[in-house]
């Protein structure tokens, strides 16, 4: 499913998946019967939900993760060098360099650090 537009639900987002969430518990509690063309038999498969591809601000919103301020890194969580633009409200992040091999092209882009 694919939601996009200026009129995206955002956090209403719930709505959409509580129909999907119902699904996969009973799919993965109960099961559901599967006939086996090849074989000729039924059998019960259970599903899961692997993985989702979203962005970023989608991530966000299904994951309840803020993706926003000084903490928006999933990875680096609190490691993560955050610093607020005194004439704006734009959040800026530093020494993002370190997580460079040490020979790393940017390392010489004295300008970025």
């Amino acid at each position: 499913m694919m939601i996009f537009g200026p009129r995206k639900p955002g956090n209403d987002i719930y709505v959409y998946l509580i129909p999907l969430i119902e699904d996969l518990k009973l799919m993965w509690d109960q099961g559901v019967e599967v006939f086996d063309e090849f074989c000729n038999e039924t059998f019960k498969m259970h599903v899961m939900l692997f993985c989702t591809i979203n962005d970023f601000l989608a991530y966000g919103n299904l994951s309840g993760y803020s993706v926003k301020g000084h903490k928006a890194c999933q990875i680096c969580e609190k490691g993560i060098a955050s610093q607020q633009l005194k004439h704006g409200r734009k959040t800026i992040y530093l020494r993002h360099q370190r997580f460079l091999r040490s020979h790393h092209p940017y390392w010489r882009l004295k300008k970025s650090l």
